[in-house]
């Protein structure tokens, strides 16, 4: 078939989901032992090494965009609940358990709800100092910070009103909303990473400031010009709390030790951790005494590592990669080879700010050009499915109505003709008169520089455009780069990601108007009023059957709109050594946990 040669000749290489770039050295190699003696070392070595595409975005957990970074920062700091990586339910690993969830009829808060949560009696952070509440109110603080890079995960504290300490245990703390926000839990528990007052605020800067204060929409305008705000917010943002070891202070099992650009992230499991104190938590089991994130961006160099001893994991593993390794009986006699599902989907995003993507009929067309059935089979060998909006197709409350748009070229061609695009000057590239200026159909398509994957697609989106007038010009960036690209809506069209989690879905952090500016991640400038209604309707539903049809209306008005187009939920192609035990894989990103890696006796 057509598309078939041309992704075999476009040589395809599948670099699923990796969020970042650089550049594998030399000096990662060592050339004075063979292949054999390589292996022999690492066999009993309790050591742990992960292979990463790229390098990630940094260490500050509240700033980061990467979905790599939290891999890496989920070792290095603690959440009061995470998903376990088996059962996808909700687990208490900070805390000493899920919270006590009540629904207010009384007093200040009627009609809202509260979570009353208490923090391990044991934990403590690195230098002896309990863990308390005032350290979880302060990193409420810091989200709500007006001026903190935190705006992609701002709107799932929004219910939050305001934080009590238990006057007789400063681990013990009620959270109060105003509203019933349906994935409260989720958002108080299992969204923030916690960190300590004593090392990110010296000064005691957010200390003069109420949860109440910052949650005000009224004082907005009044703290985004406030001095102290504007200074902690500054120092916050540094690059010193994403990169240097000194600064990054969590209350995980590892500490942070080095990070070689382009070569690798390590991180040292801690002598004195508060976790080995408590028992019969999975959630804090940390075996491993040295994870390190090794860069390889060529998955070829990834694979040869492993071959010869130097990595014990991959995933992201191109399908016909994927499936010569299941057939090479050395290599899989050493690593176990694992395909679970995913949660997370692939896109191509639309400023629809720009001229040439105003129109829905338009970007319609762009998801005409693109034939996503054969993509999945020669590219991916089956092993990814279509999704046609932003909530998982496993999910229940995914609308199943939608159609696929399926490949045609000629409906791009009639929807671009009813859009008022044609050819006026002959050059072959389209052009149409907006706001009193000729326009040419002349865009860009960034994606991520290594990602072969999404430098094919928009390949054979370029080749597909050209049939219908549409000049696409591809520009690989850094995955930095590109994210800040993204938020600052410096781009045509982008190529990216979402990776989420198998809890319940609130759209206001993408699809909202309200995060509709730089720094949101509605980094495509979407929303209607009618959106907006009901994705504001969603967080306050707790009746599933009801909030269940509210999903399906909002996903009617995005598929209508197509600000995205929506490709692929991928399956994980993991590839774990198995002189470890503990590695069993999941649906949860990364798609396992690595602090439960422990040598095989």
């Amino acid at each position: 078939m057509r598309i078939s040669k041309t992704l075999k000749n476009l040589g395809f290489a599948i670099g699923f989901l990796s969020m970042t770039v650089a550049c594998e050295t030399p000096s990662d190699k060592p050339e004075d032992k063979t292949t054999e003696e390589k292996q022999e070392t690492t066999e009993g070595n309790a050591e742990l090494t992960i292979h990463e595409i790229s390098d990630p975005d940094g260490m500050n957990p509240i700033i980061s965009n990467a979905a790599n970074a939290l891999y890496i920062q989920n070792n290095i700091y603690s959440k009061l609940l995470v998903y376990d990586q088996q059962t996808l339910e909700l687990s208490p690993q900070l805390a000493v358990g899920r919270p006590e969830i009540k629904a207010l009829e009384d007093g200040e808060y009627a009609g809202g709800m509260s979570l009353t949560y208490e923090i391990h009696p044991e934990a403590t952070w690195d230098n002896g100092t309990p863990i308390t509440a005032e350290d979880y109110i302060f990193t409420i603080k810091v989200i709500k910070n007006p001026r903190v890079n935190s705006a992609q995960i701002r709107p799932y504290f929004e219910f939050m009103d305001k934080v009590e300490i238990d006057p007789t245990n400063n681990k013990k703390f009620t959270v109060y909303s105003k509203e019933r926000y349906f994935r409260a839990e989720e958002s108080s528990g299992q969204e923030p990473f916690i960190l300590p007052e004593y090392h990110y605020d010296s000064e005691g800067l957010m200390s003069q400031f109420t949860i109440e204060q910052l949650s005000d929409p009224e004082q907005m305008d009044a703290l985004m010009k406030d001095q102290k705000i504007m200074r902690f917010a500054e120092q916050f943002n540094a690059p010193k709390f994403k990169r240097v070891p000194e600064a990054v202070v969590g209350s995980g099992p590892y500490q942070f030790v080095e990070w070689t650009t382009g070569q690798r992230v390590v991180l040292e499991r801690k002598k004195d951790w508060w976790g080995d104190k408590v028992k019969g938590n999975k959630m804090l089991e940390a075996y491993p005494p040295k994870i390190i994130y090794k860069t390889i961006p060529d998955l070829t160099a990834a694979i040869t590592n492993a071959k010869d001893g130097q990595v014990d994991v991959i995933r992201s593993i191109q399908p016909t990669k994927f499936i010569d390794l299941k057939d090479d009986p050395k290599f899989s006699s050493n690593f176990d080879l694992s395909t679970p599902d995913q949660f997370a989907y692939y896109y191509i995003g639309f400023n629809m700010k720009k001229p040439q993507f105003r129109d829905k009929r338009v970007r319609r067309a762009i998801a005409h050009l693109i034939d996503r059935d054969e993509m999945i089979e020669s590219i991916f060998e089956g092993m990814a499915i279509k999704t046609n909006g932003p909530i998982n197709p496993k999910k229940p409350y995914y609308n199943k109505n939608m159609p696929d748009i399926e490949y045609n070229i000629e409906k791009a061609k009639e929807l671009l003709k009813e859009a008022g695009w044609a050819d006026a000057d002959g050059d072959n590239i389209m052009d149409k008169k907006i706001d009193g200026k000729q326009v040419r159909f002349s865009v860009e398509y960034k994606y991520q520089q290594g990602n072969i994957v999404r430098k094919n697609i928009g390949q054979l989106l370029k080749d597909e455009a050209s049939r219908v007038g549409i000049e696409v010009n591809l520009t690989p960036v850094d995955f930095s780069t590109l994210l800040e690209d993204a938020d600052k809506r410096n781009f045509d069209m982008v190529a990216l990601a979402w990776v989420k989690t198998p809890g319940l879905d609130d759209m206001k952090q993408v699809w909202h108007t309200a995060a509709d500016k730089e720094g949101g991640a509605n980094r495509v400038g979407f929303g209607t009023a009618e959106s907006d209604k009901l994705i504001d309707e969603i967080r306050v539903t707790l009746d599933p059957e009801v909030r269940k049809e509210l999903y399906l209306k909002v996903q009617d008005i995005i598929y209508e709109e197509q600000p995205y187009v929506f490709l692929f939920v991928p399956s994980e192609l993991i590839a774990i050594h198995n002189r470890f035990d503990g590695t069993e894989t999941s649906p949860m990103r990364p798609g396992y946990r690595e602090a439960s890696f422990k040598l095989r006796k």
